[in-house]
């Protein structure tokens, strides 16, 4: 069960990084810069992705641990 269930965790984690990263790498352009400069809300949109990335992998890694130690067996 532990197993089944890291290996969801873990899939979403990932699915989230990667989601997360292709919308923050929008920011990374000369426009996406000039946005962020310039107003307030893009900058919050870009650090919501930015905290979202990080939020993923940490799922990502919770995944890894509960595949890798699966625990007691019923």
């Amino acid at each position: 069960m532990n197993r089944r269930l890291g290996i969801i965790v873990l899939l979403i984690g990932l699915a989230g990084f990667v989601f997360g990263t292709v919308q923050r790498g929008g920011y990374d352009t000369m426009e996406g810069a000039i946005k962020t400069a310039v107003s307030s809300s893009e900058r919050k949109k870009k650090d919501a992705w930015e905290t979202l990335r990080w939020l993923s992998l940490g799922a990502a890694v919770v995944g890894v641990v509960l595949v890798i130690l699966p625990g007691k067996k019923e």
